[in-house]
């Protein structure tokens, strides 16, 4: 049974590894992280889950609708019941309308995480464990953490990380430089969340705004702390990527108050930094990253464009990519 390595447990790592371990494959799992889910993580509190990441999730392709059925069916997600509207800001000229659509949009029940952990459930996982150093010897991967121990006996590679830190990762082994441009393909989001009384008039705010992307309300998702979650865009998340938690507080306070016209009493809860969130648009997606001789792949929801279903369909993608190689190598004399 050969063992394979995938670094990385957001959605693209555990589909891969899911799908590798269906086909017979010993699989084991390295994230940095205290648990599986990536961007698609949820932080818990006392009073219930906060959606720091992914807001939702939508399936447009017929292969990941049958597989969010089956996490439906399993009452791992459910369909957000959002009423949604347009936030515009316009040199100061504030707009906030209704602006419902028909498109299905998806949660994870009890977090966001849950459809990541049900597809890793009984493959190994490592947390807590940040690779360093690759290392390929007579056809055996050998991976290095930041604590030097060492993981042996890997037959192939899978890195499901940001392209940023897969390029660290490959030049800290002196393997080929892979990504070029695709290195800065994703862009950094400061998310914040804050807790107020009284209900909400609608759940997920899409914004036209110097400053934000997008405003959701938790009040309508199962197991979630009713609060404000605001993620900033790109270019104003970058512009104060240093800045105090307390600065982002003061941000998102002010545009509930002055935007939202929320007069009730505002609790800050919790302010995260993703450094590597939204798509560039710039940037070509450039679709699976490989060195096949040496079986390792890359790749992502950045592979084709963002957005978490593209992150189910890239994790497929690895895994087939690996299982053809190797049928291939069988197949020749």
């Amino acid at each position: 049974m050969k063992k394979i390595a995938v670094l990385g447990a957001g959605l693209c790592g555990a589909t891969a590894a899911a799908t590798l371990t269906q086909q017979g494959y010993q699989v084991t799992v390295f994230d940095k992280g205290r648990a599986a889910g990536g961007r698609m993580s949820s932080k818990r509190t006392d009073q219930g889950y906060l959606d720091m990441g992914a807001q939702y999730f939508t399936a447009r392709s017929d292969v990941f609708k049958q597989q969010v059925k089956v996490w439906l069916d399993a009452g791992r997600a459910e369909i957000w019941p959002c009423k949604t509207a347009l936030l515009s800001n316009d040199e100061g000229f504030i707009s906030l309308k209704a602006s419902e659509d028909e498109q299905a949009r998806f949660v994870g029940v009890p977090s966001m995480q849950s459809p990541v952990t049900a597809l890793l459930h009984g493959i190994t996982q490592v947390n807590s464990c940040r690779i360093q150093k690759l290392d390929y010897q007579w056809q055996s991967w050998t991976l290095f953490n930041d604590e030097g121990l060492s993981y042996t006996g890997f037959a192939a590679v899978l890195l499901t990380l940001p392209p940023a830190q897969a390029k660290q990762l490959l030049a800290q082994s002196l393997l080929p430089a892979l990504f070029d441009t695709a290195a800065d393909i994703l862009e950094p989001c400061w998310a914040v969340a804050l807790q107020t009384q009284g209900a909400a008039a609608q759940d997920a705010i899409f914004c036209q705004h110097p400053k934000l992307r997008f405003i959701s309300h938790q009040q309508h998702k199962t197991g979630r702390n009713p609060c404000y979650i605001l993620h900033f865009n790109a270019s104003f998340s970058a512009l104060h990527l240093q800045q105090s938690t307390e600065f982002w507080f003061a941000e998102a306070i002010a545009i509930l108050r002055q935007e939202l016209n929320i007069q009730q009493e505002i609790t800050p809860l919790v302010a995260h930094r993703w450094l590597y969130a939204s798509q560039k648009d710039q940037v070509a997606a450039p679709g699976l990253i490989a060195l096949p001789e040496q079986q390792l792949w890359a790749g992502g929801d950045w592979s084709y464009g963002g957005r978490v279903e593209n992150a189910y369909l890239a994790g497929l993608n690895l895994a087939n990519a690996l299982i053809e190689q190797n049928k291939s190598q069988q197949e020749t004399p």
